[in-house]
């Protein structure tokens, strides 16, 4: 939950999406270290997941991956008016196809 909900911290903090992944992924590990409430292994598992989140092309660990389809949820349902990628286009058919939704 807190990997989503830090996912695009960078981008809403600054209004610049420009290597957001990484950027969000050190803001996310600053803002995680200051509340005390999550150990390293969390910390370092959170941060990757959202340094992570943007690359749809690699297969990377279950949480990561968890991240990116998450993403590509929020992506394709939210809001009909905005564009999607292509490859998020691909990669939320394929989830469709693995949660049997098509």
């Amino acid at each position: 939950m807190i990997a989503g909900l830090l996912h695009d911290i960078y981008t809403y903090k600054k209004l610049d999406s420009t290597d957001h992944a990484n950027k969000g992924a050190l803001l996310a590990k600053k803002i995680l270290c200051s509340i005390g409430s999550f150990s390293s292994h969390e910390i370092d598992k959170i941060s990757q997941a959202i340094y992570k989140h943007s690359d749809k092309t690699n297969i990377d660990t279950l949480f990561d991956e968890i991240l990116k389809d998450a993403d590509v949820l929020q992506h394709c349902l939210y809001n009909p008016l905005v564009h999607v990628a292509e490859y998020d286009k691909d990669r939320f058919r394929l989830l469709k196809e693995e949660l049997g939704l098509i």
